[in-house]
């Protein structure tokens, strides 16, 4: 004679890790399998941003491409701050 109380906590072990194995199964990465496009801003300006750069290495300093080519992070704060400098202003 079978005991039905081990198969019922067999069929709810086997019910959780289910519900365990499947509840992320929800969630998807999306991977950039291109550049970003480019902004109406980012067209026009040609100082790389981080926002229109894949990050490749997120370690220190963490490093993108941008338009073809790698910067860290330190490089692209110091091109941003060169621009942004009074002795660059067109005004």
């Amino acid at each position: 004679m079978k005991n039905p109380q081990i198969s019922r906590r067999a069929k709810i072990a086997a019910c959780a890790l289910a519900l365990a194995l499947g509840g992320c199964s929800s969630y998807s990465i999306n991977w950039p399998t291109s550049r970003p496009a480019l902004s109406a801003a980012a067209a026009k300006d040609p100082i790389p941003r981080v926002q229109d750069c894949i990050n490749i290495n997120s370690g220190t300093p963490t490093k993108y491409v941008c338009n073809g080519k790698t910067y860290t992070s330190h490089e692209l704060r110091k091109i941003r701050e060169d621009a942004a400098s009074p002795a660059n202003s067109h005004s």
